[in-house]
């Protein structure tokens, strides 16, 4: 594999972040679909966008840890340019879930 410049935690954390915006996206639409999902987010923490805020923090710190951990304790290795294509597709897909959802599915 090629040298990319890049640590890893930067590739972990990246992906972290790409995946954390798709659950991100898709918990928007389980609360605002299924209310029984957004009682018991309520009741959690008292504020079901808090609950949504903890969790999604809890994913992306957890997954980057274990991406992290990755390949022996090196971390996966992506170049520059695959985890910036990475990073751009988990965003627009957490937000075009969000966007469609409120546009379309509302």
């Amino acid at each position: 594999m090629e040298a990319t410049g890049l640590s890893k935690c930067t590739v972990s954390f990246g992906l972290a972040l790409a995946i954390a915006s798709v659950i991100n996206g898709l918990l928007v639409i389980a609360k605002e679909k299924i209310s029984a999902v957004q009682a018991a987010m309520q009741k959690l923490t008292g504020n079901h966008w808090v609950t949504q805020g903890v969790i999604v923090l809890g994913v992306f710190a957890l997954l980057g840890w274990l991406f992290a951990q990755a390949n022996g304790g090196q971390g996966i290795k992506l170049t520059a340019n695959r985890l910036i294509g990475a990073l751009v597709a988990g965003v627009a897909t957490g937000a075009l879930l969000i966007l469609g959802f409120y546009l379309i599915g509302a």
